[in-house]
């Protein structure tokens, strides 16, 4: 293999913190651009949640592989012209910076275009650039709540609505998002020769990632949109808690289908994933447990009827019961034998040992320049022709004496 990833050559400047920016630089360097995070001299304070280390932490060495750290003080006139030195010579700019500070720093897109033209910006916003919400701050999980996220996971702790813990899923889409908008920016830059701003936000992604409860058909409204229209006013008229709504909610949400056949089961030892979305998988896997569906296997049976809801409840109890009857690798080697989709329920802990994982890449091992060893998620795509060199996190500022003198400062510059 040879080469240095598809984006060796680009440069890209980032001014984030915290998830969104800082993952949508370490996947562009991931792909061999040139990824150059400003630092005020505090530091990211993703830094310094749950730290390791003087100004690392378990949570940033994962976010920010591959780029290179420059720290500094954008409140100082000094500072201010190194960066136009930096902006000068790159081709594109993330940054996730509220919009009032981003104009007070003089690091929003008309302030770095009049420096240079080209250059591709990506906004990062919570709610968009428009609207009474469009200078406000957001995170993952207060617009899970905003967009109806935690409300269709559904869970309850003590009569509490919970969002969902295992991911800042909405941060991820959205960093995802914004590299996709970079690398689009710059093949239009490539044909017209200019440069442009784009805007993404973790509203927009939120609900992209639930289109397919988001969409409405007025024709066809689907049985939670009729519940919501017409039942959830009288419940909330009548002071239904919170549980009381939810489990009226969660009975129209998710078709009984998803309730034996797109779901985990607790087994004897453990748990289960199964995912049979489709009828032939479906199939089989009544046959392996020695149960019957006339939903699927009757061609003439309605499953609009009464009965069908009869049946439904009665093969989850059925289900459920098999089972919790034998471990979670018996199901495993069983089904899968029989071409049946279903994987064990496991702790991600697992995963960093995963051999899977690992033939893959998916996660790598890393000395950082702290001196101590990490494995780390890797590269979510892997190019044939060659990949960069996988270089750990960077300590606050490593890199800023490089940077500096590679856009022309000299010591006594940077003195």
């Amino acid at each position: 293999m040879s080469g240095n990833g598809p984006l060796d050559g680009i440069r890209v400047v980032i001014f984030g913190s915290f998830i969104a920016g800082p993952f949508a630089g370490q996947m562009l360097a991931d792909m061999g651009a040139d990824v150059i995070k400003v630092e005020p001299p505090t530091g990211d304070p993703w830094r310094h949640q749950n730290p390791v280390a003087e100004n690392e932490s378990r949570v940033f060495l994962p976010l920010n592989r591959g780029v290179r750290s420059i720290c500094l003080d954008l409140k100082s006139d000094n500072a201010r012209a190194a960066l136009k030195k930096i902006i000068a010579s790159s081709d594109a700019v993330i940054s996730n910076t509220r919009t009032d500070t981003a104009v007070r720093l003089g690091i929003d897109y008309e302030s770095l275009s009049a420096t240079n033209p080209g250059l591709v910006f990506i906004e990062i916003t919570a709610y968009g650039p428009k609207g009474p919400r469009a200078g406000m701050p957001g995170f993952d999980l207060i617009v899970q709540g905003y967009t109806g996220a935690i409300a269709n996971e559904g869970k309850l702790t003590n009569g509490h609505p919970e969002p969902v813990w295992s991911s800042s899923y909405i941060d991820f889409a959205t960093a995802y998002s914004a590299a996709g908008a970079v690398m689009a920016g710059l093949l239009e830059r490539a044909r017209t020769g200019k440069g442009q701003k784009a805007t993404t936000s973790l509203l927009a992604n939120a609900l992209s990632m639930q289109s397919m409860r988001l969409v409405r058909i007025n024709e066809f409204p689907s049985p939670s949109q009729s519940w919501f229209d017409e039942e959830y006013p009288s419940l909330k008229a009548n002071g239904a808690t919170y549980p009381e709504v939810q489990k009226e909610y969660q009975n129209k949400l998710r078709p009984l289908e998803y309730h034996c056949y797109y779901r985990a089961y607790r087994t004897k030892d453990g748990g289960l994933a199964l995912g049979t979305l489709a009828v032939h998988a479906r199939l089989r896997l009544l046959e392996c447990l020695g149960l019957e569906d006339p939903r699927f296997q009757d061609p003439s049976f309605d499953s609009s009827s009464p009965e069908a809801d009869i049946i439904g409840r009665d093969l989850v109890e059925k289900m459920e019961a098999k089972f919790a009857e034998r471990t979670t690798g018996d199901w495993f080697k069983f089904l899968r034998s029989h071409d049946v989709p279903c994987e064990p329920v496991r702790f991600i802990e697992e995963l960093v040992n995963d051999e899977q994982a690992l033939a893959n890449s998916y996660v790598i091992e890393l000395k950082h320049s702290a001196g101590f060893t990490y494995r780390s998620s890797g590269p979510v795509v892997q190019f044939e022709n060659g990949m960069p060199e996988m270089r750990p996190s960077p300590a606050l500022g490593e890199h800023t004496d490089d940077v500096l003198r590679s856009v022309g400062l000299t010591a006594d510059d940077l003195a």
